[in-house]
């Protein structure tokens, strides 16, 4: 399960999540939270954005996430701010928070549908939501190239057949749009952008590790029981993959995110 999965990274998380960061600051600016607005950040992992939120606005701030380790590693962070583990299905907040701010986590929602819907209910009217997630169906064009040249191997292969995707994607910007305004937001902006980064392959690989590692490798994710020495090889296929397309010692990173905000009026 992804509670699990993301409780192994809870630790490291901030420290790596390089483009994740970069994407909630683009997210942050997008969304403008100012003044006396109430917030929910919606995944909020080890609780670096929320700190974001809660230093943006007087009003009450709330972070929220299924991994009990990052729940815990914000609450440390951050004892002064209100962290709960909960789902983004789960949300059982109603008509309390004048923004919701989910980055970087749509993708990984069991059923997003559900969780925008809980999203929209915890919305005062008028409210706003800032989602920014990677997407469509070649949302991390370097890493799937990197990590499909890693599963060719034959030691990693044998097993690799059995995995099976757990990211919620949509194939094109339109089919996202509707995706958010069936559940009732007014679309006030939507934009899919192609994002690069120049990376040491330590920084590529730390933030394949609390990433995208977590689904390709996640042992939820096969259809048989995988074990650590598994995992640990995957990881290093990955690693020296990146060192042999590396020039340098950098490497090109990309991703297609996209960024929407939405409007219940």
């Amino acid at each position: 399960m992804i509670v699990s999965t993301f409780d192994r990274v809870s630790g490291e998380y901030s420290e790596k999540s390089l483009v994740q960061r970069k994407a909630a600051s683009k997210l942050f600016d997008l969304l403008e939270v100012r003044g006396d607005e109430s917030t929910l950040d919606v995944a909020c992992g080890p609780g670096h954005i929320t700190r974001w939120l809660a230093e943006a606005t007087t009003g009450r701030v709330v972070g929220t996430d299924i991994s009990q380790g990052m729940v815990n590693e914000a609450g440390s962070l951050y004892p002064d701010i209100e962290f709960r583990c909960l789902a983004a299905e789960d949300i059982d907040y109603r008509d309390e928070f004048d923004v919701v701010f989910c980055n970087s986590a749509l993708q990984w929602f069991s059923d997003a549908p559900k969780a925008l819907r809980a999203m929209f209910a915890s919305l005062k009217s008028p409210g706003k939501i800032g989602v920014g997630c990677p997407a469509t169906y070649e949302f991390a064009p370097w890493f799937g190239r990197i990590v499909m040249a890693a599963a060719r191997r034959p030691e990693i292969g044998r097993v690799f057949q059995h995995w099976r995707s757990p990211w919620f994607q949509l194939p094109t910007v339109p089919d996202y749009q509707a995706f958010f305004e069936v559940s009732g937001f007014e679309t006030a902006y939507i934009q899919l952008d192609h994002e690069v980064d120049n990376l040491s392959v330590d920084e590529a690989y730390g933030i394949y590790i609390t990433g995208a590692a977590q689904g390709f490798a996640g042992k939820s994710y096969y259809d048989i029981e995988i074990d650590d020495d598994y995992i640990e090889a995957f990881g290093r296929a990955v690693r020296e993959e990146m060192e042999e397309s590396a020039t340098g010692g950098k490497v090109e990173v990309d991703f297609n995110r996209l960024y929407y905000v939405g409007l219940k009026r």
